[in-house]
């Protein structure tokens, strides 16, 4: 049987660049498919986030279009390009797990039935599988290097659980 895809938007791919974490997600996925619009922002946003903007050549991330370009037009007036492209990639590839951050792209994944974590996800798994030893020097990393806006009770919760609060 064939491996979910891992789908990524922007900013968890910015997060784990600009800390120097990219081998986080490999570990924990093997592989991410990211579309051309993602591509494009990581590429636009070079000058805030130079690390990002090397992503696209990494050797376990992929680039895939979406076929559906009609889908993505009329849904880029509720999300951004890159949150459009993979979000319809996800309905294109049943069980594919996407990982977004946005909050409006949060919610049309969850009322779509598709699957979906972010980079506090992504960061209670790598300590979950031992991959790191704590979440909070990381928190404080994304903060600074990467301008991650976290809201202050997700935080608590994450860290609660995490067994670090």
């Amino acid at each position: 049987m064939e491996r979910p895809l891992i789908i990524s938007n922007t900013t968890p791919l910015i997060n784990f660049a600009e800390i120097g974490r990219m081998d986080l997600l490999e570990a924990l996925f093997g592989s991410l498919i990211i579309p051309p619009a993602v591509v494009k922002e990581l590429t636009d946003k070079s000058n805030l986030f130079p690390r990002a903007a090397k992503v696209p050549s990494l050797n376990f991330i992929s680039v895939l279009s979406p076929v559906d370009h009609l889908l993505v037009k009329s849904m880029a007036s509720r999300v951004h390009p890159g949150e459009a492209e993979c979000l319809v990639l996800a309905m294109e590839h049943p069980g594919a797990l996407l990982l977004l951050d946005d909050l409006g792209a949060r919610e049309f994944a969850a009322s779509n039935g598709l699957l979906y974590t972010g980079t506090l996800g992504c960061l209670a798994e790598a300590k979950k599988r031992g991959l790191i030893s704590a979440i909070t020097p990381l928190l404080q990393e994304l903060r600074i290097k990467a301008r991650f806006w976290i809201a202050g009770r997700l935080e608590d919760r994450v860290l609660r659980d995490a067994g670090e609060k």
